[in-house]
């Protein structure tokens, strides 16, 4: 059954699901819902995900609605479901009598006459997070989208936002009924061993948790869940506004237009330093700030100033939950990060490497071993973190032996740098060459007097050529080595300082270098229309748009990146939970997910565009993922599996519970758990051996030692309000102090009139005055 309004276009089936959710006005039609003739076109199996699908346990007894014949009506714009069982009803009702939005609502009935426990109840809310097995990039621009989950006592709110941030985008909004978590599902292929390229798509279903017990793992006190009892012959209703939206402004402003809160709050702060959290749109009558010690939870209510400011201190590390009362007797909720020092973060993460990570499985290899370049990002951390300090010698020449006895003879015939190895079987991987090449780089920065092995003019000269392998073509004999050769990386960290620094000492063919990297870009900017950049392994993947972004911004094509950077606005998630925001990216989790690498790699891709624009947005986007990245370090978490200070896990699952794996449903893990899964898994990872979580960090963490490490950005918004990113503001008198969280403090900027102007000071404080 069809039915439309002004906005939207929705068919119900015969089933009671809905297989078309359309806007409208939409140039590229989207369907904003996974379809059952998706399914079947490329043999994927979770028909019973579809949207509307529920299931219901009562009494130890479970009801999936995939398996039951529902009655339907339709009365005008509405589409009435109904399911009757003996000892309740449950119905959902698709409305779109409203001009401008759609209206979804479910409704529990008891028919007993004693109280009825509801265990657990999930619906099925799969919009169209799809990688689509399409290099043709357009499809998955317009007809894919991210899903940014909000959880909040009476706000919880679903950005469901299309890859393209230049289109039109969905805002699901909670109007009735408690949202408690939001859970997922993924099915995917996978054909990395085989010869091509992309080689990996999939999809994830999500669903909403209506009632239930906690489903992540059990440190998770931030979302408790609960059973829900309906009294006799009492009824239940959740119910939600579905809205067309432009962007995350939009989305926020749609929110208080229904009645939601609007809340600024910092996602990560200095522990023992003071926070302030702004609510608009109503009346703050308490607040409370809530964290777990040694597994003890505690309560501490929080100051308020004209109704609006909540002012805190955060004494302990850790998550820290806001909860939040209002004047119309609603609640809402912010988590925070309260953090160490970032610096000693940096430090005992880099002595951990050093001290107990280092010659375990070979000698002068740094563990885990593996085939993959992107174990050598902690070299990479190693290096950064001793060109930023005070250097520690032994640091270094550990790099440095690891280097020269392990790493050159691993991934080359005998240290040849024409003759890399096969270290996949029939092939060699291209992209792993990046990551050798930011090593080499770092070690050329060095003076001699504090290396061992080589002088630093050949380090430099060896990152040339290792570069060049990674970028030339012409180098490489098989296609797949020529095609990923042409694919964008994480090199855009470091090649322009690379070809300068070899342009200066005048070392190795410099100018061959900058003109293949200049015909790099070139190509790019070609296919600009095609955004053949956004296509890498996987057929579409912030791993090829946020260095398309970046290695364009940087280059001065400031036009030509924003195509790019339209795609990282819409990836970096936002939320009222500092955990769920980051670079939205699915197979190292089979879940949406912080992942270490690449959402640093994207966060300093955003972080690239905006110096290049000078629009907050994309600075913003970039500090809301690089404070997810850091989650993945911080050991004083009490929510998920603890890690010892100095280590590191690659992921983080936000969603829960996680259908795939239920043990990681908000929890930090590496790539190594799934080897138990096998498949795929078991051929990259072996599950008895000593792999760790952290195999693929570090390059990420040199991303932000570079930008958020060491500056920090003042600007007002559009309604004049001062904002601080990565740092804090006190206005003293006519003077506003301006204090930077940068843990190698070197500049302070503030934006003014698409200008990024260095305020005077230390690095670490400057003033920022009135007139400014």
């Amino acid at each position: 059954m069809v039915i439309k309004n002004k906005i939207f276009t929705l068919n119900v089936t015969e089933q009671g699901t809905l297989d078309l959710l359309r806007l409208n006005a939409d140039p590229y039609r989207m369907n904003w819902v996974i379809t059952e003739d998706y399914l079947d076109e490329v043999n994927y199996y979770s028909k019973d995900k579809l949207f509307g699908n529920f299931i219901i346990k009562i009494e130890d007894k479970i009801y999936n609605s995939a398996y039951i014949k529902p009655e339907i009506k339709r009365q005008k714009e509405q589409i009435i479901v109904q399911y009757e069982f003996s000892e309740f009803q449950l119905e959902q009702v698709f409305d779109v009598s409203d001009t401008d939005s759609f209206n979804w609502s479910i409704s529990f009935t008891n028919k007993r006459k004693i109280p009825l426990k509801i265990q657990d109840f999930s619906v099925w809310i799969p919009f169209s997070y799809i990688m689509f097995r399409d290099t043709s990039v357009r499809r998955n621009v317009h007809q894919s989208a991210a899903v940014f989950p909000s959880l909040s006592p009476d706000f919880s709110k679903i950005a469901v936002m299309r890859r393209s941030s230049e289109d039109s985008s969905l805002g699901m909004y909670q109007l009735a009924g408690e949202l408690f978590s939001v859970g997922s599902y993924c099915e995917f292929q996978n054909k990395f061993f085989e010869d091509i390229s992309p080689s990996l798509d999939g999809l994830i279903y999500h669903k909403m948790i209506l009632s239930g017990k906690n489903t992540s793992n059990e440190m998770d006190w931030i979302y408790p869940g609960k059973e829900i009892v309906v009294e006799a012959e009492g009824s239940e209703k959740w119910q939600y506004q579905i809205d067309e939206i432009i962007d995350q402004q939009a989305f926020i402003e749609k929110g208080i237009e229904i009645g939601h809160s609007k809340i600024s709050y910092p996602e990560m702060v200095p522990v023992n330093q003071p926070f302030e959290v702004t609510v608009y749109g109503t009346e703050v009558v308490a607040a409370a700030m809530e964290w777990e010690v040694a597994g003890r939870h505690h309560t501490k209510k929080l100051n308020i100033k004209d109704g609006q400011t909540i002012f805190g201190i955060a004494a302990y590390c850790g998550e820290h939950r806001l909860s939040i009362e209002l004047a119309n007797e609603k609640k809402d909720q912010v988590v925070i990060n309260a953090m160490e020092s970032v610096r000693e973060l940096v430090e005992r993460r880099v002595d951990y490497l050093c001290n107990r990570s280092y010659g375990l499985e070979e000698e002068s290899a740094f563990s885990p071993l593996s085939n993959q370049g992107e174990s050598l990002g902690k070299l990479s951390l190693i290096l950064k973190k001793n060109l930023l300090a005070e250097p520690k010698i032994e640091e270094v020449q550990k790099v440095e032996k690891s280097l020269n006895h392990y790493v050159l003879n691993k991934w080359f015939v005998k240290g040849d740098f024409k003759k890399p190895r096969n270290l996949y079987g029939s092939f060699y991987r291209v992209m792993d060459f990046e990551y050798l090449g930011h090593v080499l780089y770092l070690l050329s920065l060095f003076p001699d007097q504090l290396l061992q092995e080589q002088r630093a003019d050949v380090y430099l000269e060896w990152a040339a050529k290792v570069v060049e392998l990674r970028i030339n073509p012409d180098c490489h004999d098989s296609l797949r080595a020529k095609e990923e050769s042409e694919m964008l990386g994480v090199f855009f960290l470091y090649i322009n300082e690379l070809i300068e620094e070899l342009a200066q000492r005048n070392i190795g063919d410099h100018d061959k270098l900058r003109s293949l990297w200049e015909n790099n870009l070139f190509e790019i900017l070609e296919d600009n229309a095609s955004l053949k950049a956004v296509t890498t392994e996987h057929y579409f993947d912030n791993a090829g748009f946020g260095p398309a972004a970046a290695a364009l911004a940087n280059a001065g094509y400031t036009k030509s990146c924003l195509q790019y950077g339209e795609l990282l606005l819409a990836n970096i998630g936002f939320s009222n939970d500092f955990r769920f925001q980051n670079p939205d990216r699915w197979w190292e989790a089979l879940a949406y997910m912080i992942h270490s690498l690449w959402g640093g790699i994207t966060a300093a891709a955003a972080l690239d565009v905006f110096h290049a624009v000078k629009n907050p947005k994309y600075l913003e986007a970039s500090y809301r993922a690089f404070v997810g990245v850091l989650y993945c370090y911080d050991p004083h978490s009490t929510t998920t599996t603890k890690i010892e200070a100095g280590e590191a896990v690659s992921t983080y699952a936000v969603t829960s519970p996680h259908d795939n794996r239920l043990d990681l449903s908000r929890n930090r893990f590496g790539q190594e758990t799934f080897a138990k899964d096998g498949g795929i898994f078991a051929r990259i990872f072996d599950e008895n051996s000593r792999q760790t979580s952290d195999w693929d960090m570090g390059e990420e963490m040199v991303a932000y030692l570079d930008r958020f490490g060491q500056d920090a950005y003042v600007y007002y918004d559009e309604e004049a309000v001062l904002k601080v990113v990565n740092g804090r503001a006190e206005i003293r008198e006519n003077e506003t102090f301006i204090t930077s969280y940068a843990p190698y403090p070197r500049n302070i900027y503030f934006l003014h009139e698409k200008e990024l102007i260095r305020l005077e000071g230390n690095g670490k404080e400057a003033i920022l005055k009135m007139n400014d």
